[in-house]
């Protein structure tokens, strides 16, 4: 208890000057974040307005009135635009992570040593490892809140979209926007943002360096997210009205030969033959569908939360390897 204790105290001087130095940022942050819950379940609630404008009516989406036409379309109109929105805001969401851990590479970390400020710290009052712990545990704390509560409020309000823009799961600004992935993503960027600082020591290229690498991790496993988890196969013949799963991530399909040999979907599309003689001259015994049933939506966030979480601490790791050879 008493080793808990002082650690706690360690840490309590180094954290209250790393929150009095960066409180205009930290303040003008939280205004921005309390903007965006309130712009999210502002566009929730108009939602809600509209859909009961609409259906005040008496119209609906697939009404073949003539006098429905004009209410149904700027219905859609109007719920189209609120989905950009949401859209936007999702994207937004998930860009932010490489922000922060830029900021954290530039005036958290390396501002400090341009200006000397972490070395006279260390003289005076905090241990090297103290101040960086500081400089990892505030902001997370902070940022893992402040993010999760807006991935929350953005899923709240997509929900309350719904028709006629359903949410798709695997959607990018969807998946990435929401579940554990977002607050994941913050504390890989705000690792690999206090190495970037310790590495290079300077703002700029900091900053830079950080944005980068943290973007560029989102980039890739975004690309790669399909093959994080087992996907499903089903196969069909052509002409046997096979269903596609609802709310599936397709990943690919096609047709099959006797000899196991994958042809692509459209190989008979532009066929001046008949697409069931096409399919017969070319050997297709039947067809296939790879895809992530809407069930897979857990294993795949929860895979790339542990390869994010892995990443943030191999660069805790190195940072303080760094912070112990650039003290001595």
């Amino acid at each position: 208890m008493s080793t808990m204790t002082t650690n706690a105290r360690t840490l309590r001087g180094p954290s209250r000057v790393l929150l009095r130095v960066h409180r205009r940022t930290l303040w003008a942050s939280g205004a921005v974040a309390v903007a965006a819950v309130v712009g999210m379940v502002a566009v929730a609630l108009l939602a809600d307005r509209v859909a009961a404008d609409f259906a005040g009516t008496g119209c609906t989406l697939g009404s073949s009135v003539q006098t429905c036409f004009q209410p149904a379309r700027d219905y859609s109109d109007q719920m189209l635009d609120l989905d950009r929105l949401l859209t936007y805001v999702g994207l937004a969401l998930i860009a932010l992570p490489a922000v922060i851990g830029a900021f954290v590479a530039g005036p958290m970390v390396a501002r400090e040593w341009e200006s000397n400020t972490a070395k006279l710290s260390w003289t005076q009052s905090s241990a090297p490892s103290a101040w960086l712990t500081a400089r990892l545990a505030v902001p997370a704390a902070l940022v893992v809140c402040g993010i999760t509560a807006l991935s929350a409020v953005l899923t709240w309000s997509r929900d309350r979209l719904g028709d006629p823009y359903p949410i798709f799961w695997h959607e990018v600004s969807v998946f990435g926007a929401s579940g554990t992935v977002p607050a994941a993503g913050a504390l890989m960027s705000l690792a690999i943002g206090a190495l970037a600082g310790l590495t290079l020591r300077r703002t700029v290229p900091a900053m830079a360096a950080g944005l980068f690498v943290s973007g560029l991790v989102t980039v890739v496993l975004g690309m790669l997210r399909d093959s994080l988890w087992p996907a499903m196969r089903d196969t069909f013949t052509h002409g046997d009205n096979y269903v596609w799963p609802d709310q599936a991530a397709i990943i690919e399909w096609g047709w099959e030969t006797k000899g196991g040999d994958a042809l692509p979907a459209d190989i008979c599309t532009d066929s001046a033959l008949d697409r069931e003689v096409c399919l017969s001259e070319h050997g297709v015994t039947h067809g296939y569908l790879d895809y992530h049933p809407a069930s897979h939506y857990w294993p795949l966030q929860l895979v790339e939360t542990g390869i994010l979480l892995a990443l943030a601490a191999l660069a805790v790791f190195a940072a303080f390897r760094v912070l112990r050879r650039l003290h001595g």
